[in-house]
């Protein structure tokens, strides 16, 4: 055993926490700077056992319970205050999927998509349609994880 690995069990043997083993025991009575730091951590322990604890003041319980709350309340108020500004951003984007899907160019692309397939066939639709429909797939997505959020939220904070 090393002194470094003995110096770290000087204060678990003092306290009387633990048991030293063979190897600590043996190191202990072969090295007289971890033996010294032995026998001064268990004085150092007795004296502390000798001393009166004082008693907590009688508002003491009260008070730290009240700080506790009181910061903890403080750090639900920044939880909330990210919250609703995720949740704002997330409105925001939805309101302009939603405007995406409604702007006319669109809508005549789809009419214009939707004529093209009477002409050309369903080949050429799916050609033609596969970027409108991601829009309309993104949209969908941003609203359905917005409404997600806002379940996960609603059922996360209840109290």
């Amino acid at each position: 055993m090393l002194c470094k690995d003995a110096l770290e069990l000087v204060e678990p043997l003092a306290a009387g926490d633990i048991q030293p083993s063979d190897a600590a025991r043996a190191h202990f009575e072969s090295c007289p700077r971890c033996a010294g730091a032995l026998a001064s951590a268990r004085r150092v322990d007795m004296l502390l056992k000798a001393v009166d604890v004082p008693a907590a003041p009688p508002a003491f319980t009260p008070t730290v319970l009240q700080r506790i709350r009181r910061e903890r309340w403080r750090s639900e108020q920044h939880v909330d205050r990210l919250f609703n500004v995720a949740i704002v951003v997330a409105v925001c984007v939805v309101v302009g999927g939603i405007a995406a899907m409604l702007n006319l160019h669109a809508l005549f692309g789809v009419t214009a998509t939707a004529w093209s397939v009477t002409k050309t066939g369903l080949r050429d639709i799916v050609r033609d349609a596969a970027p409108t429909l991601a829009t309309y797939v993104a949209a969908g997505g941003l609203l359905g994880s917005a409404v997600l959020m806002w379940w996960w939220a609603e059922r996360r904070w209840q109290f």
